[in-house]
């Protein structure tokens, strides 16, 4: 063991397996074998995270029934489940100062290995979790994994999980996942929010309650602050832990973490709704300055404390340093910053600085996983919200927006080859002195840059937490819209400029076979990056999937509740044009459904396809007025499903299936959901980019609306 390692941070431990015995970081012994049972529980189970050549990070929370005294707690590893030999025995201590959490970096394992682990403290045991060593990186072998996103705890029970959890524990060893990769919003930061709610087949909301007719909530925090819409969130690192210890009571969780190792990156709700850099976004109106600088530190030192993750201890992969960095305690204020773009505000810098998530991962000679940070270096919403309130075509601040608006408040002073405009279509251009917006910040730009043209793995996996896709909302044929717009500026789409350059420089650099893996907009989407969507002969860099929530509200019924709720009388003429884009009742038409999910047809086969599907429910009438150039570069689009994603990587290809489950509206226990559809594509691997492709998925169960 490092001591030097302990003293830096509290509840982090390295230990080697290439000595078996025992260690303690404060005194030589074992753990308190001469205490009773009951002593100490492990309530949050216990987790490992960012396999590696021959490492694993092994986590739990120790907690003493009484007092809050420090834990020892001994780590046991065994290549058996049974433990019949230890490959390592380490007692390390949990203490209050992290919770009672611990993260132990186990070294000098065999590479490409299975392992079974515990902790003991004294009688008391937690469950033995099983995790995986990744090969070396020239090793020539196939992964499998999942990807997962969005699991609010108060919208829904965590069904995905079980069906991943029994449908592994049934396939033959060699189709079993390694690794389950979670792209963000692992917790939300809010309770009593309106996530509890869904549009049903009615239109109706409804609680969501469990089988027990109680609603799932999360209980108050020990602070926490009032939002405007009466929500409350997290303030400290205590309610932040509140949050976590709440979310890892759930047992498909917990269960789903002690049988992989989880690699895992942040979106927004970790830290706030809607976030960028130390940012909060709860204020819609008047003005946007929400500093959060104590936020993002308390927030992540929760998610560093409760997610297993190598950051310091991330080995460089090739030729590009590691820049990820274990969480370290920092002094800051809220302080205001009038910067959109570069904010060099010394607290909001600190803040930041606390903690660097975004690093790389190698399994094997075919997969490379470039993991970044969306949040913390992003530049603000091109299209702030006190510009997009009181607009008329603007029912959310961040959904639905002109997309040549954003565009060119994004491009800021490049716009218009460097002379950008005062207004564009009606709209103030608030970012005319600004440089271009960003998601990644330049340092991180650069080390993407650096990794992607670096890595001599087959194919490269981008883990992030937004889609790169373009998805467009076609409005030529809605009454006083008569325009594009962005379905969420809070992804790539608000980041134009920046997605150009990234695609254009993997496409100078002839660099292929990229794979996004995303998440955040509680839907299945699939599709073609492209260099540029606006060009006229756009070329193909790369394919990206997006995978729905495991529990969160779909992005179908959270659109439709917008405009059910911003319906005012006066509004009429503009509000029901566009509700029945989303949203139509096909009793009349003689249908059996109160609630079409018709978004599905605005996104893929624009607004006169949409539009007829309200007035006929006919799909012969609605495939032949479909628009083939609204969103050609899209292959799948399921805007009302809950579930995850699955890959399998090999030296030809990548295959992929976007899994839909049926809603899990009470606690199935030991049961799987209800199996709604499969969608299965094929990633061919290529040698030039002009060959890309991704063909249309085979599609088992109930297919998405519109599609036959």
């Amino acid at each position: 063991m490092r001591r030097r390692e302990f003293l830096k941070r509290a509840g982090c431990f390295v230990a080697s397996a290439s000595v078996v015995g025992i260690w303690s970081c404060e005194s030589e012994g074992d753990a308190d074998e001469g205490s009773k049972a009951g002593a100490v529980s492990f309530p949050q189970g216990v987790a490992s995270g960012d396999p590696q050549a021959g490492s694993i990070v092994l986590w739990t929370r120790a907690v003493p029934a009484q007092g809050d005294a420090p834990v020892r707690v001994r780590l046991e590893i065994s290549e058996s489940e049974g433990f019949q030999s230890a490959v390592l025995k380490n007692t390390v201590e949990a203490t209050k100062a992290s919770d009672f959490t611990v993260r132990i970096l186990v070294e000098d394992l065999s590479p490409n290995r299975t392992y079974y682990y515990r902790f003991v403290a004294g009688a008391d045991r937690s469950r033995v979790g099983r995790t995986r060593t990744a090969p070396e990186a020239d090793a020539d072998v196939a992964v499998r994994f999942a990807w997962v996103s969005c699991q609010d705890y108060a919208s829904n029970f965590y069904g995905p999980y079980r069906r991943m959890i029994n449908e592994d524990k049934a396939a033959a060893e060699d189709e079993q996942l390694h690794f389950v990769l979670h792209v963000g919003d692992f917790v939300y930061e809010t309770r009593d929010a309106d996530f509890m709610t869904s549009v049903t087949d009615d239109l109706q909301r409804v609680e969501l309650k469990s089988a027990a007719g109680k609603p799932r909530a999360v209980p108050e925090f020990p602070s926490g602050q009032a939002r405007e819409d009466g929500a409350n969130y997290a303030i400290t690192v205590d309610d932040y832990r509140h949050i976590y210890k709440t979310y890892l009571s759930d047992p498909d969780l917990q269960d789903a973490r002690a049988r992989w190792p989880f690699i895992n990156v942040w979106d927004d709700h970790e830290f706030t709704d809607d976030c960028w850099q130390t940012q909060a976004n709860y204020t819609r109106a008047e003005t946007t300055d929400e500093p959060s600088q104590k936020r993002r530190v308390a927030a992540s030192q929760a998610w560093f404390e409760y997610i297993p993750a190598a950051l310091s201890d991330a080995k460089q992969v090739g030729d590009v340093a590691q820049r990820a960095r274990d969480f370290k305690p920092v002094q800051v204020e809220d302080a205001p910053y009038d910067a959109v773009v570069e904010v060099d505000e010394p607290n909001n810098v600190k803040a930041i600085s606390a903690i660097t998530i975004y690093r790389n991962l190698r399994w094997g000679k075919h997969l490379e996983l470039v993991l970044t940070d969306d949040r913390s270096y992003r530049s603000d919403h091109a299209l702030a919200e006190q510009t997009s309130v009181g607009n008329i075509l603007i029912f959310d601040p961040r959904v639905g927006l002109p997309k040549d608006v954003v565009n060119a408040f994004d491009a800021g002073r490049e716009a218009n080859g460097g002379k950008p405009a005062d207004t564009v279509d009606g709209f103030s251009n608030t970012r005319k002195n600004e440089p271009p917006g960003t998601m990644l910040g330049s340092a991180q730009k650069a080390w993407w840059k650096d990794v992607m043209k670096a890595s001599t793995a087959t194919f490269k996996v981008w883990g992030g937490s937004v889609p790169v896709l373009r998805i467009l909302l076609d409005g030529s044929e809605v009454p006083l819209i008569m325009k594009d717009l962005l379905l969420s500026a809070d992804a790539w789409d608000g980041y134009n400029s920046e997605r150009k350059e990234l695609m254009a420089f993997l496409r100078d650099n002839a660099i292929t076979n990229v794979i996004s893996l995303s998440g955040d907009h509680h839907a299945h989407y699939a599709g073609i990056v492209y260099d540029d969507y606006d060009a006229p002969s756009p070329s193909p860099v790369m394919v990206d999937f997006a995978t729905a929530g495991v529990s969160s509200n779909s992005q179908w019924s959270s659109v439709a509740a917008v405009l059910q709720g911003a319906f005012d009388p006066s509004l009429a003429s503009v509000v029901e044009p566009v509700k029945q884009l989303i949203v139509y009742d096909s009793t009349p038409l003689g249908g059996s459904t109160k609630a079409v999910v018709n978004l599905n047809t605005l996104i893929r086969y624009g607004s006169k396809a949409a539009n007829v599907a309200a007035k006929t429910h006919d799909l012969q009438q609605i495939q032949a007025a479909r628009d083939p150039k609204i969103n050609a570069h899209l292959r799948y689009a399921d805007s009302h499903s809950f579930g995850y994603g699955l890959a399998h990587v090999t030296a030809d290809g990548v295959n992929t299936q976007l899994i839909s489950i049926e809603r899990s509206f009470t606690d199935l226990e030991d049961e799987s959901p209800e199996l709604r559809s499969t969608a299965s594509f094929r990633v061919p691997r290529v040698d030039k980019l002009s060959d890309l492709s991704l063909a249309e998925p085979m599609i088992e169960g109930q297919k998405p609306f519109p599609l036959v």
